[in-house]
């Protein structure tokens, strides 16, 4: 065991971010609350989401700083911000925000995510596509200096320095080193992704449990990402998709009917063209919702997007979710608990994760996949 087993006390920018990090700690013996309410538990693990993914920079800051102080208060556990492994959104500014009020003296930054093709190579982060590595458009340590942080470049195998560093990797050896090089090291703010959050859970001894459990059936899924990746996996799973119209028609029946004959149906909105994103999210929302009013409890609740579990959660009432592994990497398994669908399980992801047959696999057959489904 590299580092000392302690809480996870995790903040995310988005809901799917807090879960697919959390999951490496958790099991169905020991799950991690994931929670989106303002109320910060002072001791024990947690997974907080900030919602701030689509914020302004001053936004996500106060949002952010707010909350920083409580959840990684002094001896409450392991301290990690989950950012985005393509650097969406205003990270450099919440980074900058935390720093302000932690003031740790050391901070790992190493945002790779080897298993989703997520690398940091020179310091810049970048897309494996067809063997070449693309970088993202955000550069994070320049973003980092023009805050007024000094950053330091380090490499797998470095001894962490003090003060702020951000550590290229390109494997999960890679973090694995990472996380290695900071045994005995006190007063860390870890920073990454699931990728970095994979490496302190295996250095701290969790075992990934709850992968292999069948998910109960029936399976029904809410797509309200709009990534090309997210597209190619529905095109892939063919009759299992469900196209929605912009007003409610019939919908709810049509899926029960799938449902009884397949097991599994995932629907998507069809929005009008030249839609802008703010507008998109309140449409998939409201339509979304209107629908979960009609329809019975699931087996399984699958929802790709941060923002549209989070409008599920909130629609259903639900009080938090209880991450309790995942089903494959970077796609985390939860329980809801609280509200109209206590219990149920939840599948989610975010929408650019996975090949193009990432969904054929989780949902690969009734029988294979599906415990309680017709064979």
């Amino acid at each position: 065991m590299a580092i000392r087993r302690q809480p996870l006390r995790l903040l995310a920018d988005d809901l799917t971010g807090a879960l697919d990090a959390a999951a490496a700690f958790a099991s169905p013996s020991e799950p991690v609350p994931v929670c989106w309410r303002e109320a910060v538990p002072t001791a024990g693990a947690v997974a907080l989401d900030s919602r701030t993914r689509e914020a302004s920079a001053e936004e996500a800051c106060a949002a952010v700083a707010a909350v920083a102080g409580r959840l990684f208060s002094p001896g409450s556990g392991l301290a990690f911000k989950k950012i985005d492994s393509l650097l969406r959104g205003p990270q450099g500014a919440e980074i900058a925000a935390i720093l302000e009020v932690l003031k740790p003296s050391r901070c790992v930054v190493a945002p790779a995510f080897p298993a989703q093709g997520r690398i940091t190579r020179g310091g810049r982060q970048c897309v494996l596509i067809e063997g070449a590595a693309r970088p993202v458009p955000a550069d994070l340590g320049d973003e980092l200096r023009r805050a007024g942080h000094e950053v330091m470049r380090a490499r797998p195998g470095d001894a962490v320095p003090a003060g702020l560093s951000l550590w290229d990797a390109e494997s999960d050896a890679d973090l694995d080193a990472i996380v290695a090089a900071a045994r005995g090291a006190e007063e860390i703010l870890w920073i990454g992704s699931a990728g970095l959050a994979s490496a302190l859970a295996r250095a701290m001894g969790f075992q990934g449990e709850g992968r292999a459990a069948a998910l109960p059936a029936p399976v029904v899924g809410f797509v309200g990402s709009e990534h090309e990746t997210m597209r190619t996996q529905l095109a892939a799973i063919g009759a299992r998709h469900l196209r929605l119209s912009a007003q409610m028609c019939g919908e709810a029946a049509e899926i029960g009917r799938r449902l009884a004959a397949d097991g599994v149906v995932l629907a998507s909105v069809d929005l009008p063209a030249g839609i802008s994103r703010d507008e998109a999210a309140r449409a998939i929302e409201a339509r979304f919702g209107a629908l979960l009013a009609e329809l019975d409890r699931p087996g399984t609740l699958f929802a790709a997007g941060g923002e549209t579990l989070r409008g599920l959660c909130e629609a259903l009432g639900a009080e938090r979710l209880d991450a309790v592994g995942e089903v494959a990497p970077g796609v985390p398994r939860s329980i809801l608990r609280g509200g109209r669908w206590d219990g149920v399980t939840v599948v989610s992801k975010s929408g650019a994760f996975g090949g193009p047959d990432l969904l054929n696999d989780i949902f690969a057959g009734r029988s294979a996949a599906l415990a309680g489904a017709a064979a």
